[in-house]
């Protein structure tokens, strides 16, 4: 019988952002630095479930790996800003994965 693997969170951002997130037990946060190619390799790590982002960080991709990006589905990218909160990450997620958490 094969073990369930859960999938983790990774958090991309600046300190400031990932903080929050490491407070609440997510270990896996990368800086700003190389951000397409840290969004890239993240996007192959089968381990991967859900990556958050900052949504001004995305807004500075080019065109093609933003389209990457947002058309992934394993991981999931959720794009997040000051001004979402967190009705925002909701709406985010029943968009992605199609179920109301709330």
């Amino acid at each position: 019988m094969e073990e369930d693997k859960k999938k983790k969170i990774a958090v991309v951002g600046n300190e400031e952002f990932t903080l929050g997130f490491e407070l609440a037990g997510v270990q896996r946060t990368y800086g700003t630095e190389n951000y397409s190619a840290t969004l890239k390799e993240l996007m192959t790590q089968d381990d991967l479930g859900i990556v958050v982002v900052e949504e001004d960080d995305i807004d500075q991709l080019s065109e093609k790996v933003r389209r990457k990006v947002e058309g992934s589905v394993d991981p999931v990218f959720v794009s997040l800003s000051e001004e979402s909160g967190i009705s925002g990450l909701e709406q985010k997620i029943k968009n992605v994965i199609g179920i109301d958490i709330s």
